[in-house]
């Protein structure tokens, strides 16, 4: 019962996860990229510290270490990429490209020495990178040029730090638990987010009630509470069964913004989408 439980709660979390994409695009439309992703990171701290500082969420020891905001800043510059390349490509397209960190991340922590490459991980991280570039092309020659183009770029920038997130702070994770490191993040991510802020220069400060309805929506629901479940399911269920949150996150995604956005897809698109969640099923699950 206590790991069904579990299983659960990760797959909520997968879900809420899978709804930030979406939310991010309809956004964009409304408040500048900068301000946008500062907002959401300095309301999910705030709402951190007053309701789950007791609940191990705020250490002041992990919050001194260097490591931390060495973390803090390679998410801070994740997101900021982020939110920028979103601007420029579709909902769908940054969704799957996203996905891509599960793939870098078996890579790096070979890299780091964590672990070892297998051949069902290597076949998982081919398969998605070949997905990758049919998701980034649609079978068609690259412009370069392209706004389409320099906003992938950014979104694969997304992925790498999404990826190097997950390989360094294993061991603040080790040390101090999942919800202390997770808390100290978005605090630190929060506090580097706001020098971004004057980047956006043609911003005049109002922010309408629909605007802040979705910057609520992904500090409360899709940031603290998604993570709020990745650790209540973590409590119970192995980290190998905790990974059926990636292919959910992607599918939820692609399905949120083919639906909201009507995002285009043809063969090679298609294809790639599958390619990509075939491979980040095989790497995700194979201990």
């Amino acid at each position: 019962m206590v790991q069904r439980k579990g299983l659960v709660s990760t797959v909520i979390a997968g879900l809420l996860f899978g709804t930030t994409i979406p939310t991010i695009k309809l956004g964009l439309a409304l408040i500048p990229a900068e301000s946008f992703v500062a907002l959401r990171f300095s309301l999910a701290s705030i709402f951190i510290i007053l309701f789950l500082r007791k609940q191990g969420w705020v250490y002041r020891e992990i919050l001194r270490s260097r490591a931390l905001w060495s973390l803090g800043l390679a998410n801070a510059t994740g997101y900021v990429t982020q939110f920028q390349g979103q601007e420029l490509v579709s909902s769908s397209n940054a969704a799957l490209i996203i996905s891509t960190a599960a793939l870098m991340i078996p890579i790096l922590a070979l890299f780091y020495g964590h672990e070892k490459l297998g051949p069902p991980k290597i076949s998982g991280v081919l398969t998605g990178f070949i997905g990758t570039v049919l998701v980034v092309t649609r079978g068609q020659a690259l412009n370069l040029a392209s706004s389409e183009f320099v906003g992938d770029i950014l979104i694969v920038a997304t992925a790498i730090t999404i990826a190097l997130v997950f390989v360094w702070s294993k061991t603040l994770v080790v040390k101090f638990g999942g919800r202390a490191v997770t808390g100290g993040i978005i605090i630190t991510t929060s506090i580097l987010l706001w020098p971004t802020v004057p980047l956006d220069r043609d911003f005049s400060g109002y922010i309408t009630v629909q605007a802040w309805l979705y910057i609520v929506f992904l500090a409360i629901i899709a940031t603290v509470g998604a993570y709020y479940f990745l650790m209540k399911g973590l409590e119970t269920v192995s980290p190998t069964d905790s990974s059926i949150i990636l292919p959910i996150e992607v599918i939820v995604a692609v399905l949120l913004s083919i639906v909201i956005f009507n995002d285009p897809f043809n063969i090679y698109s298609g294809t790639g989408a599958i390619l990509i969640v075939a491979g980040v099923i095989l790497v995700s699950t194979t201990a």
